[in-house]
C-alpha cells in the first residue's frame, strides 16, 4: 500500500493528496485546492494478464465561452497503464518497458503528442 499522503507536482507546484479510499485492489488520493480538484487512483488486477493503472485527474470550473456568466466543468486525465502476462515476462520486464515510455515522455514529446502529432 502506498503512503498517505501521495505527492504530485503540477506546473512546478507540489500537491499533497490525502487517501480518501482504499480496498484490496485500489487506492484513491484527493486534494481540493481552492476549487481545483486533483484525484489520483492507483489500481491493479492480477488474472491471466496483470494490469496496473495510475490515473491522475484534474477538475476545475472555467467560464463557459458561450455563456460567460456560467461556469462549466473542465476536466482532464493522464493515465499510465502497464499490462503484462502472468507467464513469460517478469514484473521487472514490465517496469523496464514502463521506464522506457517514461523516459520517452519528455516535455517536447508530450507537447507534440497533445498537439496532435503521431
Amino acid at each position: 500500500m502506498f503512503a498517505d499522503p501521495q505527492s504530485v507536482t503540477y506546473a512546478t507546484v507540489a500537491k499533497s493528496l490525502a487517501a480518501v479510499g482504499r480496498s484490496a485492489d485500489q487506492s484513491e488520493y484527493k486534494l481540493n485546492d481552492t476549487g481545483v480538484v486533483f484525484d489520483l487512483i492507483l489500481s491493479h488486477q492480477f488474472k491471466t494478464r496483470s494490469r496496473v493503472v495510475a490515473r491522475l485527474r484534474r477538475d476545475n470550473y472555467a467560464s463557459d465561452p458561450l455563456v460567460p456568466a456560467q461556469n462549466i466543468l473542465a476536466s482532464m486525465t493522464a493515465t499510465l497503464t502497464i499490462d503484462f502476462p502472468q507467464v513469460g515476462l517478469t514484473p521487472a520486464d514490465a517496469v523496464s518497458l514502463a521506464k522506457a515510455l517514461r523516459d520517452w515522455a519528455s516535455d517536447a514529446n508530450l507537447l507534440k503528442l497533445v498537439s496532435g502529432e503521431t
